[in-house]
């Protein structure tokens, strides 16, 4: 089971939407949201929701649109960070 953190390109608030989608043996789950803001309740509502802890994730993965803003790609990736450093 992995997680998969999609950052779409920038809107013309200058803010970039993400998906986020849970693979698992036969089900996916996925959540978009419009703004980092609620990144991490999101997170939390999508493991719940699926009643998966973030310990029994194997893998992490982000795609990156070539146009998505430069802030919503850095929060992203240090909550990846923060993510996997919990994995180890």
């Amino acid at each position: 089971m992995y997680l998969v953190f999609k950052i779409q390109k920038a809107q013309d608030s200058g803010r970039s939407p993400i998906l986020i989608k849970i693979f698992d043996k036969n089900k996916t789950s996925e959540v978009s949201i419009k703004d980092t803001d609620l990144l991490l309740q999101a997170i939390d509502k999508l493991l719940k929701k699926n009643k998966i802890k973030v310990e029994s994730l194997k893998d992490i993965r982000v795609e990156i649109d070539n146009e998505a803003g430069l802030t919503s790609t850095r929060i992203v990736l240090a909550i990846i960070k923060a993510l996997r450093f919990n994995l180890d």
